[in-house]
């Protein structure tokens, strides 16, 4: 117990000596920003990351915390095929809104959903949660974009079905069909 309480302590201390401060969890909140488009993944591990998630660090008065670095901020992603998502830091520290970007990049397959992201800062887990919508190229979700995976892709062009709709734009049309065809074989 005592050594968990010194844990909290230090890491507060760091917090305070390096002008951070110390992220309200009720106040601070995490923000998806890729215009209503998702994650598209692909089992080469290829397809473009999503940018941005911002995480906006706020004090309990809800004014920024300005200088918080990347690497005191954790994610927690759960969801079907979370463990091929990683999350890269863009930026180096919160800057004067108390804003970071972050982009989250498929290493292999994540299945067609949502992934939930939470967020932590220092010791600090946000009651704010999000949530991220992934397309896959692999449907079938064997490791390989193949005709199996095409026929699912056919089955929906020209419909509303999101998870063949790559570029977000609500029908699954022939740009969605380049973006699929640049994966097969994959």
């Amino acid at each position: 117990m005592m050594k968990a309480v010194i844990s909290v302590l230090l890491v507060l201390v760091m917090a305070t000596v390096a002008g951070a401060g110390i992220p309200d969890a009720d106040v601070s909140y995490v923000t998806l920003d890729n215009s209503g488009k998702g994650l598209t993944t692909c089992p080469a591990g290829d397809a473009n990351p999503y940018q941005y998630i911002t995480v906006t660090a706020l004090r309990t008065d809800t004014t920024p915390i300005q200088g918080i670095p990347s690497g005191n901020f954790f994610f927690t992603i759960t969801g079907s095929g979370s463990g091929n998502v990683s999350i890269n830091a863009v930026d180096a520290e919160t800057d004067v809104n108390g804003n970071i970007r972050f982009e989250a990049q498929g290493t292999g397959t994540v299945l067609y959903g949502s992934l939930t992201i939470d967020v932590q800062i220092y010791t600090v887990v946000l009651s704010d949660s999000d949530l991220l919508w992934c397309n896959t190229y692999d449907y079938d979700d064997n490791g390989t974009v193949n005709p199996i995976d095409f026929v699912g892709f056919a089955s929906d062009f020209g419909g509303t079905n999101e998870r063949s709709d790559f570029d977000w734009n609500g029908i699954v049309n022939p740009i969605d069909f380049v973006s699929f065809a640049s994966h097969f074989g994959h």
